[in-house]
């Protein structure tokens, strides 16, 4: 039996094939890269072709060999090393650029023929009888002699040689790259980067080197001016001592140097190259090393660079880090700055660093303290994180009440350069926060400096169309208010107390809402809850409750927002809290890729009407917005650090007095007065319900105004009144008046006798700025 089986096992193994390579056929190498100049005729790097298995490469095996469009081949030289492992040997210059397309050359005794197949592409072809059975193939291609054309732009720099083969072929295919060209005259390397203190010392070594024989041009004696090489120091650090150790193409004496400044003030070494380098001497090197000194007024702390340039043609710029400036004491540095929202509480800021300028900076028992800028308060304070080193912090520890400033204590001072990162912090924001939350670094351990943290959003834009008022003038129009939120939700619906949130619009003492605007949303879904809109503190502030929140961002082109805060000139400075326009506080919504903002919705108050008192300053009047839908901060921060003011109108000098002297007119007589002159009507002043009506042409005239400014168009049954830039419309039968085309309600309506139109004297004179009084006794009106 187990004859049997060991019988099997030969003859199983007998019908197996033999074993041979799975495919790694040949390999192909180059045996070096040299970089080489455009528009020049050089020799590139060496190509090995190499079998490593014999029988792999048979009879009639191609292989083609293919160069980048740019090269074109002159000479070329193919050795095969003979040898009791290799074809036979021998030696073959084929000069290429005599040949024509489509022509095969043989290669002697190499058992291989060459066809030219372009200016740049040939193949290889295995002749009869050329493929041994037992010794491997060896092929060094020689590219003696190539012409580089200027290279294009969309070549990376490299020659290529590409191979290509039939897939029954023993040729492998592949791609090497066989030179460089370059494309900048000379390159500038720095070793690694020394320390430096206040001190100064030595900077890392530079190395410039051509990238091709006579890259930098000889700049003769004013090598200051014309063809410059020049290597420039960051500010603050100044070129003291040089030493230049030439070699390569250039010897000793070769190169020069001069320390000066250039127009900004920075320190420069000049290079005077005094002979240029040729295809026979080779390119050139040369190791530059040097010192600095540091004005410690100017030199900013980390990196210094050294910067590469000139107008010598083969400059080729490069920026290089040579040192690491370190100074006593500790730095601040910003790492991250996040968005946040004005009104809005635990927003977090972005995270930002405190690094030792030499170790033991911080000493032990030293504190760091961080400040908010007013406005913003603390909500969780920030976690430290140690990057570097080993000292440590306690802490933080409120200083204060005000929740503004927290302090941290040094522990342990650190044996190595320490660096702390102060991160995940929130804050609270007042509705008024500054454009940007600036965070005050101080303390004993000597950290100074203020970082920023985070950029703040408010939560609406406000603008208002300004007018102008007069001081003691009833009546008087407002343009219109556009509260547009930045973002949906930004106006809450409730307040942290979960009641109904409200938008509050208080004008100053002495300004008051002649009636009750008309608000409503223009674009959007946010819900107010129109029926209990009204009017508080005596006609002072008006307050819009909001049903609910808006959800769904409305979008609108960045060109309509950005006319729309150009429309609007800058309002007070000290008033804004965000990117201010005239008679608004705006923010900014989200840009997306399309050329739009998002934004949530938009409510408009219309119908304003004002009465300004004689006790109001000239100026700006200035809208105060502010309410729990808007801030939920309220209780964090005080009442002027939560409101946003909005210049409403212009308050200019008090009303002039149109009447010089007073008009009076008598119930039931024709006759009125003005001053000491006595003048008839054509229709007697009476009384109605309780109203005194006098005929509207006739007060009008008594207030100083002409025929021509008192206009009737009797289709419409209106007087129209133009009293300066004021204009008043009263229409027959109506309880309203138009001002500058705003309705003013009144509780009577003009009517017409004896073809005037009657009104009580109280609403006209109202309506002119004028004061108007009853003399009950002597059953006189009078208009002063």
């Amino acid at each position: 039996m187990l004859r049997k089986i060991l019988v099997l096992i030969c003859v199983f193994c007998f019908l197996l094939p033999a074993a041979r390579p799975a495919a790694a056929y040949t390999t192909v190498k180059a045996q070096e890269t040299p970089t080489v100049n455009a528009d020049s005729t050089v020799a590139l790097g060496t190509l090995l072709i190499k079998e490593e298995y014999a029988n792999s490469i048979k009879t009639s095996d191609w292989v083609t060999i293919s160069l980048p469009s740019f090269v074109e081949l002159q000479q070329l030289r193919f050795y095969f090393p003979g040898g009791t492992s290799y074809w036979p040997s021998g030696d073959y210059t084929v000069p290429y650029a005599v040949y024509n397309v489509g022509d095969e050359i043989s290669l002697g005794g190499s058992g291989v023929a060459l066809q030219k197949e372009g200016l740049n592409t040939f193949s290889l072809k295995v002749s009869a009888g050329g493929a041994p059975t037992s010794k491997t193939f060896r092929c060094y291609i020689y590219f003696d002699r190539v012409y580089i054309k200027a290279l294009p732009p969309e070549e990376s720099g490299k020659i290529d040689v590409t191979l290509d083969a039939p897939s029954s072929s023993g040729f492998s295919p592949g791609t090497v790259t066989v030179a460089n060209v370059s494309i900048g005259g000379s390159t500038a390397t720095a070793a690694s980067p020394e320390s430096l203190t206040d001190l100064g010392g030595k900077v890392a070594n530079i190395t410039l080197k051509e990238n091709v024989p006579g890259a930098l041009k000889m700049n003769g004696t004013d090598f200051r001016k014309q063809d410059t090489v020049k290597f420039v120091l960051s500010p603050g650090f100044t070129w003291q001592t040089v030493v230049l150790l030439p070699s390569w193409g250039w010897q000793s004496g070769d190169i020069d140097y001069a320390i000066g400044e250039d127009t900004s003030g920075r320190s420069v070494l000049y290079l005077q190259i005094k002979k240029e380098t040729t295809k026979d001497t080779g390119v050139g090197r040369v190791i530059i090393s040097g010192t600095v000194s540091v004005d410690e007024s100017i030199a900013r702390s980390g990196k210094v660079e050294v910067s590469y340039e000139g107008n010598n043609p083969g400059v080729d710029p490069a920026l290089l880090t040579v040192a690491e400036y370190s100074t006593a004491g500790a730095a601040v540095n910003g790492k991250t700055a996040t968005d946040v929202v004005a009104g809005h509480s635990n927003q977090r800021i972005g995270e930002f660093t405190v690094t030792e300028g030499m170790a033991g900076d911080l000493a032990r028992g030293r504190t760091i303290t961080l400040t908010l800028p007013e406005g913003v308060k603390w909500n969780t304070y920030p976690t430290v994180k140690r990057e570097a080193g080993n000292g440590e912090l306690s802490g933080p520890v409120p200083v204060g009440d005000d929740r503004r400033t927290i302090k941290f204590t040094v522990v342990r001072s650190g044996t190595e350069k320490t660096a702390f990162c102060f991160k995940y912090a929130t804050v609270d924001l007042a509705l008024n926060a500054p454009e940007q939350v600036d965070i005050t670094v101080g303390g004993s351990a000597g950290a100074r400096g203020n970082v920023t943290v985070a950029h703040v959003q408010l939560p609406v834009a406000v603008v208002a169309e300004k007018t102008t008022v007069r001081i003691g003038v009833p009546n008087q129009p407002g343009g219109k208010l556009t509260i547009t939120e930045n973002m949906p939700g930004a106006v809450r619906a409730r307040d942290a107390s979960g009641a109904t949130a409200f938008l509050r619009l208080e004008l100053p003492e002495g300004v008051t809402f002649a009636q009750k605007p008309v608000v409503e949303v223009s674009t959007g879904d946010l819900v107010l809850d129109n029926t209990n809109i009204r009017l508080e503190q005596d006609d002072r502030v008006l307050v819009i409750p909001v049903k609910t929140s808006s959800v769904s961002p409305v979008s609108k082109p960045i060109e309509e927002s950005a006319a729309q805060s150009e429309g609007s000139p800058t309002g007070e400075a000290e008033e804004k809290s965000a990117s201010s326009t005239e008679g608004g506080v705006t923010g900014s919504g989200t840009e997306t890729s399309s050329g739009t903002e998002t934004q949530g919705s938009t409510i408009t108050v219309s119908g304003i009407v004002l009465t300004v008192d004689r006790t109001v300053p000239e100026g700006a009047v200035n809208l105060k917005v502010s309410g729990s839908a808007l801030s939920e901060t309220e209780r964090i921060f005080s009442g002027t650090l939560n409101e946003l003011k909005v210049p409403l109108a212009t308050c200019g000098t008090p009303a002039p007095d149109q009447i010089r002297v007073a008009a009076v007119f008598t119930i039931g007589s024709k006759k009125y007065r003005i001053g000491s002159e006595e003048k008839e009507m054509d229709v007697e002043p009476y009384v109605k319900n309780g109203r005194t009506y006098a005929p509207v042409r006739y007060l009008a005239l008594a207030a100083g105004l002409n025929d021509e400014n008192i206009l009737w168009d009797g289709s419409n049954q209106t007087v129209t009144l133009l009293a300066g830039k004021r204009v008043v419309q009263f229409k027959v039968g109506q309880k309203a008046y138009l001002i500058q085309g705003v309705p003013i309600s009144i509780d009577a309506a003009p009517e017409i006798v004896n073809g005037r139109t009657m009104l009580p004297y109280r609403f006209v004179a109202q309506a002119l700025g004028l004061q108007a009084e009853w003399n009950e006794s002597a059953q006189q009106v009078i208009i002063r």
